[in-house]
Parts: C-alpha cells; structure tokens; sequence
C-alpha cells in the first residue's frame, strides 16, 4: 500500500468514528506504530485532523475538544494518581526559605499542601485558590497577585496581574499547562493565563514544568512559551516514549519520571 492510499484510509477512519487509537491504525493497515505517528503528523501538518496523545480526532470533534477548557473539578478528578505522585516529586526540591510561583493547576494545589512543614517560604501565585490554602500557614509569606479572576480556573489575570509581578523574582516557578508539544511547546486554553505564566517565567531562576502524562502531544489555544524556557519537567511515566526521547537527547531539560 502506497503512503498516499494508506493516510487517505486513515482519514477515513478518523472521520467514521471521531476518533482513533494508534494502535488500531496500525493492526488495520498492518504496518508499525511508528509508521502510524508520522502520518498522523504528516495529515495534523495538512489540517486533516488533530493528534492526540496515542491516537486522533476527526476535525469536528477535535475542534470541540480545543475550544471546550475543563473546570477544575473535571480536572482534579483525571489522573488524580499521578498529579500526587508528581506533586511529592516536586515538593522535594523545596527548602526552607525558597522563593516559589505558582501558576494555578491542580497539580499545584496539591504541591503548596505538601510543602506544610517547610518554613520560611515566600509563596506568590496568581491562583486565589492556592492562596486561600496556603494563607492559614503562619511560617509562611503569601502573596496574592491582583487582577480579574476566571471562574474556569480561580486565575487572577490582566495588567494588573501582571504588573503586581514586576518587583518580584523567586526561585523557582511550577508551571501547570494545558497542552506540551515538540512544535507548539507549552500551551494553555486562556491569552490572558498565558501572558501571566510568561511573565512568571521571566522572573524565576528556574523553571519547573508539572503535568500529567495526557498533556503531551496536546496543543491548547494560547501558547505559553517555548519548550527550551523550561529547566525540569516532572510527569508520570506514562509519557510516550518519543516525548522522552526527545527531551533526553534533543533539550536541556531534566526529566523527572514518577
């Protein structure tokens, strides 16, 4: 089968049922996985569908998907697991007296509650929730960026989010996203969420990226920034295996499996 038949029955497929694994690609065409994800990539190219993390999505219904931003219930709920076990991972590069930003993300919230215990922390976040949990630790200093808030996500945005950040610098920012891709780099649903989590980035020494595993390969609307703004990613072990790759030998970034 030539690779124009072959993308053509890929398409078709796609468009019957929405949506398509890899997997099954590959045992209905009977070639390899491998062959599957770089006509996947070479058909996202040409605006013929969207990727997905091991699979993909007919137009229609990856359009909805892209427009359509999670509440955070819906995202506490996903991958509950794996955002504890990345959570403690980052809790563990903290120490007594560190500086640290918070973009908001469930991932986040459970980070700030184990870092309980550790005094002497400045802790500034443009999440009401995340202040409102970390505001009854008396050892610590919060700060609560202004702004208007987005109901979607407890986010604090706007200039005035942003210029309550400009006196500041810290240590270390956690950065939760929507969306991690080779191409699109980091990515999130909201312009105005976006233009915070840069200004975040430019004010830390080091940036650390926490997110589960279903992110990657997934483009949201608004990009945040570049893959190479960020120092350590911390995800579960259920990234795929070229996402790995390419960060090990491709970036300087160090990777944090849990």
């Amino acid at each position: 089968m030539f690779a124009e038949e072959r993308q053509n029955r890929i398409i078709e497929l796609v468009n019957r049922n929405g949506k398509a694994a890899v997997q099954e690609m590959s045992e209905s065409l009977g070639v390899s996985l491998v062959t599957i994800r770089r006509d996947l990539e070479r058909l996202e190219e040409q605006g013929l569908l969207y990727r997905t993390h091991g699979g993909a999505l007919s137009l229609e219904l990856g359009g909805r998907e892209t427009a359509h931003e999670r509440s955070f219930s819906e995202k506490e709920e996903a991958f509950a697991d794996e955002k504890v076990r990345i959570a403690e991972a980052a809790a563990a590069m903290v120490k007594e007296g560190d500086s640290l930003l918070f973009t908001p993300g469930t991932t986040n919230m459970m980070l700030v509650n184990r870092l309980r215990g550790i005094e002497g922390l400045s802790i500034v976040t443009n999440a009401t929730n995340i202040a409102s949990s970390a505001a009854d630790v008396k050892e610590w200093n919060v700060i609560l960026t202004g702004g208007r808030i987005r109901p979607q996500s407890s986010a604090l945005v706007g200039p005035l989010a942003e210029d309550s950040l400009d006196k500041l610098r810290a240590d270390r920012l956690f950065l939760g996203i929507d969306g991690l891709d080779i191409k699109s780099g980091l990515t999130t649903p909201s312009l105005e969420e976006a233009s915070v989590n840069r200004k975040m980035i430019a004010l830390a020494k080091q940036v650390v990226v926490v997110t589960d595993h279903s992110k990657f390969g997934k483009t949201a609307f608004s990009r945040i920034a570049d893959l190479s703004a960020v120092d350590v990613l911390i995800t579960d072990s259920g990234i795929p295996d070229e996402y790995a790759d390419y960060i090990r030998k491709e970036t300087d970034i160090r990777l944090v499996l849990v």
